[in-house]
């Protein structure tokens, strides 16, 4: 039979399938982060529920979740049979389809800050529309941003956390070295720096760009009154406050951070839970904010976004949301269990983890037992000891761990278990 592919393959170890990756493929992935996020060689088969298989056949429980879309596990039928069903009707003509409105209805009623909006393929994309959306709204090209906060990786935004002042540097080589001349930062939950910026720049800004609760260098929820404080800021200066929600949204509340805190941005961006691991985002506001793209005097484009199995995984991922009263509730205590469970190990082991929490997205990082830092070295090894034992999380200590309706207390006891077992390792290997 031609053209197929067949999955039928010769036994293969981990390391051969990487090596083999790396063949074909620049690096062996597709994403920086995914290249930082292999310590030890892991090639997955499959993934259901709250585990990953591996080309080996090793069962892993997972706690990195796919970098967070899937609140309720791998594979979950009441959405991934949505998308299957709309690939048999087709899945992209370039056309309204009937899921569009399905699929925006949901987020508009979930959200709060959402009257309208237009859908996207990526975090990164909605993100660089949303800006160039508050330029035109407002007249001005300045944005406000944090260190640390990562908003995907288009020219004004992907910088360092380091700054020159106020001014950051491009992050990536290749990039145009003025990339960040419309650019500030400030440190999260600083309100000294960012009212100094506003007594000094407040006439110029556009916006004030931020993820409401700091999730990619670590889990750093607002300080009582920041979010308020950007609020109350970017109205007297006539600049839009935006929510980064491409993790916080659907996440930490149903309507995410905004929810959580009370606090309504005046355009939002998400992606993740929304899509249930479907490739989309979106980005949208009161109607007034969207009247330029409405209107087409902005712009946004792609010939993908808002295809219909995207359409179809949103009107999925959001109805089951939708339709579960108790799901926030029981998450959160899903996540308060978790980090009990991880002091326990921590203590058994007699080392230090730093943790911190919002909702059901929790940072573990192991710490240096002279400094009290975090010590990156150390969290990669543990990384890889609990790797080998059945559990998987990123091994770079900013990246968050990610909990979903799949996970069992039982596997937060087996997490824990192989936690105080790898840390005594490590904790050993380092006394040698």
């Amino acid at each position: 039979m031609t053209g197929t592919i067949s999955d039928v393959q010769a036994p293969q170890s981990n390391k051969t399938a990487y090596d083999g990756l790396r063949d074909v493929v620049a690096g062996g992935v597709s994403s920086n982060m995914r290249a930082r996020g292999v310590a030890a060689p892991i090639v997955v088969d499959s993934a259901r529920g709250a585990r990953v298989r591996d080309v080996e056949g090793n069962e892993l429980i997972d706690v990195n979740m796919g970098y967070g879309p899937h609140i309720f596990g791998y594979a979950d039928p009441d959405v991934t049979e949505h998308i299957a069903a709309q690939f048999g009707r087709g899945h992209l003509t370039g056309l309204p389809h009937r899921l569009d409105r399905r699929a925006a209805e949901l987020v508009a009623e979930l959200v709060p800050g959402v009257e309208q909006l237009r859908f996207a393929n990526s975090g990164t994309e909605a993100l660089m529309s949303a800006v160039r959306l508050a330029r035109v709204l407002t007249g001005r090209t300045l944005v406000l941003t944090f260190g640390g906060h990562y908003h995907g990786w288009s020219e004004t935004l992907l910088r360092t956390r380091e700054c020159d002042g106020y001014r950051p540097r491009p992050l990536a080589p290749g990039m145009i070295p003025e990339a960040m001349a419309h650019t500030l930062q400030v440190g999260w939950n600083d309100v000294a720096a960012v009212e100094a910026v506003f007594e000094e720049h407040g006439g110029d800004l556009a916006a004030v760009l931020c993820e409401p609760v700091l999730a990619n260098a670590g889990v750093v929820a607002p300080a009582p009154g920041f979010l308020e404080l950007l609020r109350r800021l970017t109205r007297s200066a006539g600049a839009l406050l935006v929510f980064d929600e491409v993790i916080t949204g659907f996440r930490v509340a149903r309507g995410g951070a905004q929810e959580r805190y009370g606090v309504e941005p005046d355009l939002t961006v998400l992606s993740k839970v929304m899509g249930g691991g479907f490739p989309v985002a979106a980005f949208g506001g009161p109607r007034d904010a969207m009247k330029p793209l409405a209107q087409l005097e902005a712009f946004h484009a792609g010939v993908y976004a808002g295809n219909h199995a995207a359409m179809a995984a949103v009107a999925a991922s959001l109805a089951k949301v939708r339709s579960l009263p108790a799901l926030y509730t029981e998450l959160e205590a899903l996540g308060a269990y978790a980090e009990s469970r991880v002091h326990e190990a921590a203590a058994a082991a007699q080392r230090t983890l730093q943790v911190r929490r919002v909702g059901s997205v929790m940072s573990v990082a192991l710490t240096s037992p002279a400094t009290g830092a975090v010590d990156p070295g150390g969290h990669r090894r543990l990384q890889t000891a609990c790797q080998a034992r059945g559990v998987y999380f990123h091994p770079i200590p900013d990246e968050p761990w990610f909990l979903s309706t799949a996970h069992t207390r039982a596997d937060l006891d087996t997490v824990a278990e192989v936690l105080a077992e790898s840390l005594a390792e490590v904790a050993a290997e380092g006394a040698r």
